[in-house]
C-alpha cells in the first residue's frame, strides 16, 4: 500500500478537494448550497485556493462569480474521468468534501489507499433519511464527518443509521451572498398587469419542482384547502409556479376544477431565478407546507424578501422558520391548519412589517453568519 501511494500521490497539496453532482447547471436546492459553499471556501482560503469538481455540470455554465474556473473543473457527465481525477486529487488534499451521498464510493475509494483522509459529507433530506446499504452505514459510522443542513435530518440520520452524535454537525443553509434584497416593499406594477390581479386581493405564492414523483411539497394540499376557503367567501388568488411534467400538471388541473379554483389558481410555470424577489415581493404569503424538505431554501428567500411564510411542521421546514419565529407551521395533512394559518396571515396583513422579516432572516441566515460556521467547522475537522 505505501508502495502504491508513493508513486499515485501528487506533491503538490491542496486544502480541500469538492465533490459536487451539480453546482450551476441545475438550480435546486442542493445546487445553491453547493455554490454558496465554493464561494465561502474561495473566501477563507486565499493562499491555498480549494478545487471543486463537478460531475454534471458544463463548464459554459460555471459561474464565476461563486467560484473561478482555474478552481473548478466541470466534467460534463464524464463519469469515468471525473471519478479518476477525484480519485488522484482527492489522494493529494488534506480533506474531501461531498455534496451528496451519491459521491461516497468515491470518498471509499480514497480511504482504501489513504486510511486517515478526511472526509465530510453534506447530508440535506430524503437521500440520507432512509435505509442504505450496508457499506455506506459502516462508512458513515467509522469513516465520515456529517454536516447536515437542520436538525431534523441530522436527527433521522442518528435515528436511522445509528451514527455517534459528535460526528454530525448542523450546517442550516443560507442566502446567497448576491441576492439584491428589496429595501422597498412594493407589488411590482407589471406582475400585477401580467397575472391580471384584483386590487387589495391577497396573494399565495408557492415554488417547487411540480411532478409526479414529488409529491411532498403539498400544493395539491393547499388546492383542496384553499376550496374550501373559497366558500367563506373569502378572496385570493393563487400562483402555483414550477416546471411540471405533463402527468402532474393534468392531475394539478384536474384538482383545481374539482375545487372551483379556476379563477383563483394560476399555475404560472418555471421562473428564472432572476425573477424570483419580484414574484416574492408580488406575494403576501409563501406557501409550502412540505413534509419532505431537508431545509427549505425558498422559506427564507420568501422571508428575505418580507414574505409572511407558512410551512410544514414535519420536516427541516422547521429549522428554516426558526420554530415559528419565521413563520406560521402546520400540519402538512391538514387542510384545517392551513386553513386557519391562511386566515390568520391574511388578517395579519396590515401589521406585518417586512423589514422587520428580511432582518430576522439576515440575522440567521445571512451569507456572513453562513461564512463564519463553516469556518469554524473546517478548524474543527482540521485539529
Amino acid at each position: 500500500m505505501p508502495f502504491i501511494r508513493y508513486f499515485i500521490v501528487p506533491k503538490k497539496r491542496n486544502p480541500i478537494l469538492f465533490l459536487n453532482l451539480y453546482a450551476f447547471s441545475l438550480t435546486g436546492g442542493v445546487e445553491k448550497v453547493s455554490r454558496k459553499f465554493l464561494y465561502a471556501i474561495g473566501k477563507l482560503f486565499t493562499k491555498q485556493p480549494c478545487l471543486g469538481y463537478s460531475l454534471y455540470d458544463k463548464t459554459e455554465d460555471i459561474d464565476i462569480r461563486f467560484v473561478s474556473k482555474e478552481h473548478y473543473k466541470a466534467f460534463n457527465g464524464a463519469k469515468i474521468a471525473f471519478m479518476w481525477s477525484s480519485f488522484f486529487k482527492g489522494l493529494s488534499s488534506d480533506t474531501v468534501i461531498l455534496s451528496h451521498i451519491n459521491l461516497l464510493p468515491i470518498a471509499k475509494l480514497i480511504s482504501i489507499f489513504k486510511p486517515k483522509q478526511k472526509i465530510i459529507l453534506f447530508a440535506h433530506g430524503i437521500e440520507v433519511w432512509d435505509k442504505l446499504p450496508n457499506w455506506k452505514k459502516t462508512f458513515l459510522q467509522n469513516k465520515v464527518q456529517i454536516w447536515a443542513v437542520s436538525n431534523f435530518t441530522r436527527n433521522k440520520m442518528l435515528a436511522q443509521h445509528q451514527i455517534a452524535p459528535q460526528k454530525i454537525q448542523v450546517l442550516n443553509n443560507c442566502l446567497s451572498p448576491f441576492l439584491n434584497l428589496p429595501k422597498v416593499f412594493e407589488k411590482p406594477k407589471y406582475l400585477v398587469e401580467k397575472y391580471k390581479l384584483a386590487e387589495n386581493t391577497p396573494i399565495l405564492f408557492t415554488l417547487n419542482r411540480l411532478s409526479s414523483s414529488e409529491k411532498y411539497k403539498g400544493y395539491d394540499t393547499v388546492i383542496s384547502a384553499l376550496g374550501k376557503l373559497k366558500k367563506t367567501k373569502q378572496r385570493f388568488t393563487y400562483l402555483l409556479a414550477g416546471k411540471a411534467d405533463d402527468s402532474e400538471r393534468q392531475r394539478i388541473e384536474q384538482l383545481i376544477t374539482a375545487n372551483d379554483l379556476n379563477e383563483e389558481v394560476k399555475l404560472i410555470g418555471f421562473l428564472p431565478e432572476e425573477e424570483l424577489i419580484e414574484h416574492f415581493l408580488l406575494s403576501d404569503i409563501f406557501i409550502m407546507p412540505s413534509k419532505g424538505e431537508g431545509f427549505g431554501i425558498v422559506f427564507i428567500e420568501a422571508a428575505a424578501c418580507g414574505c409572511q411564510v407558512i410551512g410544514g411542521n414535519k420536516d427541516g421546514s422547521t429549522d428554516a422558520l426558526l420554530n415559528g419565529k419565521l413563520g406560521q407551521m402546520v400540519s402538512p395533512d391538514s387542510q384545517e391548519e392551513i386553513i386557519e394559518a391562511v386566515k390568520n396571515a391574511i388578517a395579519n396583513q396590515i401589521s406585518h412589517q417586512p423589514k422587520i422579516q428580511q432582518q430576522l432572516t439576515l440575522e440567521h441566515f445571512g451569507f456572513e453568519q453562513y461564512i463564519d460556521k463553516v469556518n469554524c467547522l473546517i478548524e474543527e475537522s482540521f485539529n
